[in-house]
């Protein structure tokens, strides 16, 4: 399963887009982190559970699950957002993986079948099943989210090494994308350079590590 060019330059133009948009608002005084801060107050806790329920339907519905983790950021701030990421993170997977396991199973089954990259990380779930595969297919570029979700519940990844895989593995996107988007409230700020600089070599790090692991693979 080779990490095809066109699916990462596809994920970085969506960082720039979505950065850029964020940046025009907020130099064009349409938004301010000040007002933000305020909405996000006023809503209180119905705000929260209100974001953690959107990520949730993101993965559902196979959005990039960077879209909402930028958001957590930029609404909540780093420490929150990145708790509230990972919440919707992890209870997003168990979903889609809880469905395809039991009551969507048939309809799971031809939808992947329909997906082009899907028959790779099918096989490969089939053969290793642990804790460490799911970790590893969650911190790398492999594939999205929500296929690897889907897929771990059709090929009968067991819960345990399921979740705890799946805890693991999300962690650094749920803490950097978080720190991103709040750090993109201050467009131009030495954080939010900095942040962007550690993600790009975050991403060049799994991409390599990922190649290079998916030759030593059956």
């Amino acid at each position: 399963m080779n990490l095809p060019p066109f699916r990462v330059l596809a994920f970085s133009g969506l960082m720039v887009l979505s950065l850029g948009v964020c940046a025009v608002a907020l130099l064009s005084g349409h938004i301010s982190p000040e007002s933000i801060s305020a909405m996000v107050e006023r809503a209180g806790s119905l705000g929260m559970l209100a974001y953690v329920a959107a990520v949730v339907i993101m993965e559902l519905v196979w959005l990039p699950r960077a879209w909402g983790l930028l958001v957590g950021g930029a609404l909540f701030g780093p420490l929150l957002g990145t708790g509230l990421s990972i919440v919707g993170d992890l209870a997003g997977g168990v979903l889609c993986y809880a469905l395809a396991r039991g009551a969507a199973h048939q309809w799971v089954e031809g939808v992947l079948a329909r997906h082009p990259r899907a028959s790779r990380v099918t096989q490969l779930l089939a053969h290793r099943r642990g804790a460490s595969t799911m970790a590893f297919l969650r911190v790398c570029p492999v594939a999205h989210y929500t296929l690897v979700s889907y897929a771990a519940g059709v090929t009968g990844v067991r819960p345990a090494p399921y979740v705890l895989g799946t805890a693991v593995g999300i962690l650094p996107a749920s803490i950097l994308y978080p720190m991103l988007g709040h750090a993109a409230m201050r467009p131009g700020s030495p954080l939010f350079f900095a942040i962007i600089g550690i993600i790009i070599l975050f991403l060049v790090v799994t991409i390599v590590a990922a190649r290079r692991a998916l030759k030593e693979m059956p």
